[in-house]
């Protein structure tokens, strides 16, 4: 009965809390089982024995948007806070940047808390713990929304930072033994990212670079000292570890000025000392990024323009190393015996007499052996045979005003006769447009066998040197 009577009252409470879960219509029911009271599983346990951690002392938790982290952090025997677990969150809500209104679907950046109250052991995703947005900061500069929830059911976040269930419940339970054992309030804080030189130097034309580089100084506190950093907010800006100097300015006010307030001395030489070597680098690394991006640009700009003159034609490989091959109106025609060619009549003096070109020479006188031997032995007046099938060059007379032209194909001879001297050209002719030229074939003559001489003695036909 007393166990009952325990879980009715632990709903009454959680209740209200159910209402405001992110993106919650109402309460996800009663509590069926004891999913809020689960203890701190072996494995954990052990990984808190090996850090110097007991399940009582106070935890701290930090969440980097684009690395999906989730971290816990728990203080060990040294006094300060060691990494415990990073969990891969399944969403979160928006785009890097901080929550500005109530609906703009984003999940807030900056330092918030989690009170005993803010625990949602009722969920209807499975279980939730409010972040405590908006918080002083957010109220200065007039932001809205609520219910910014840790939650479990691993599906999009219309706002929230969402983990699965088994996930969920393992923070649940680490952060009620913490509460239970007597921490106020547990600190969560928000980034877009770890707020080092070469990410901002990335994100340096985001419009919230100012509001990064002003929570910076919280996150360089944390890396530095591994402590819980004082969070004050005072003329609508985060001061962290500030101590007032004087007694009357002993509380800071969001919306109003700033007291006069000093860093703890602890913390101050090393923080501006980072501050310094981490601004020296973003400068550097600005100034790379820049001149990249204008080569790149110029790049770009270069490709187009080449892309937009007009293309040149490539070059011929082969006619580049055997020659350009002759067109057919630069090809010479090569003449073939009997076969008729234009030749263009050249016009001569009208005062150059008519010159008629004179026969085609006829062949020397053959001389052959009237037997067997003389054909090979003789050397006397030795015969020009050809055969009979060959062709004999043929004589083309033309007739020139005044001049008169013979032309023959090759191997033809061919005559020209232009002024009183007559010209006798064998080459090859290029056609050119001129009328017809008059040619004519003439067959060769058939050779002319003649019979030695009957006078001659026997032996002087035996004879190679004649005579």
């Amino acid at each position: 009965m007393k166990l009952k009577a325990v879980l009715l009252l632990a709903t009454a409470l959680a209740m209200p809390l159910g209402l405001t879960a992110c993106n919650e219509d109402g309460v996800g029911g009663l509590v069926t089982g004891l999913k809020s009271q689960a203890p701190l599983r072996p494995d954990l346990l052990k990984t808190m024995d090996e850090k110097g951690m007991r399940k009582e002392d106070p935890i701290l938790i930090r969440a980097f948007k684009e690395d999906n982290a989730l971290e816990v952090w728990k203080r060990d025997k040294t006094g300060r806070f060691a990494l415990l677990r990073s969990y891969q969150m399944c969403a979160w809500g928006g785009t890097i940047g901080p929550k500005i209104r109530e609906g703009d679907k984003m999940t807030p950046e900056g330092f918030y808390s989690i009170t005993p109250s803010r625990l949602n052991p009722n969920s209807q995703f499975y279980l939730g713990m409010d972040v405590g947005y908006p918080n002083a900061f957010d109220r200065a500069l007039g932001r809205t929304g609520a219910a910014v929830m840790v939650h479990g059911n691993c599906t999009a976040s219309a706002g929230c930072f969402v983990v699965t269930d088994y996930q969920v419940e393992e923070i649940y339970a680490l952060a009620r033994e913490a509460l239970n054992a007597g921490q106020r309030e547990i600190q969560v804080q928000t980034y877009p990212f770890h707020l080092t030189a070469i990410n901002l130097a990335k994100h340096r034309r985001n419009p919230n670079i100012a509001f990064w580089r002003s929570i910076k100084e919280g996150y360089d506190h944390f890396e530095l000292t591994h402590l819980e950093p004082k969070v004050d907010v005072c003329d609508k800006h985060y001061v962290f570890d500030a101590k007032p100097t004087s007694s009357d300015s002993s509380m800071f006010n969001a919306a109003g000025a700033c007291p006069a307030y000093a860093v703890a001395d602890s913390i101050a030489a090393d923080a501006k000392a980072k501050q310094a070597a981490d601004d020296a680098e973003f400068k550097m690394l600005v100034a790379e990024m820049d001149a990249k991006e204008k080569a790149d640009a110029d790049a770009v700009l270069m490709a187009k323009l080449e892309a937009a003159k007009p293309k040149k034609p490539q070059p011929n490989v082969i006619a580049s190393i055997f020659g350009t091959p002759a067109t057919p109106a630069e090809a010479q025609p090569t003449a073939t015996v009997g076969t008729p060619i234009n030749v263009p009549i050249p016009r001569a003096s009208p005062r150059a007499p008519q010159v008629v070109a004179s026969a085609t020479e006829q062949p020397a006188p053959q001389h052959e052996s009237g037997n067997l031997l003389g054909s090979f032995f003789s050397f006397a007046q030795p015969a020009q045979q050809q055969p009979e099938s060959a062709a004999q060059p043929v004589a083309q007379t033309v007739a020139a005003q005044p001049a008169t032209q013979t032309v023959a194909a090759q191997p033809a001879v061919q005559t020209v006769t232009a002024r009183p001297t007559t010209t006798t050209t064998t080459a090859s002719i290029r056609p050119q447009p001129t009328p017809a030229v008059q040619t004519a074939t003439v067959p060769a003559p058939a050779p002319v066998k003649q019979a030695p001489p009957a006078d001659v003695p026997w032996w002087q036909k035996l004879n190679p040197f004649g005579g």
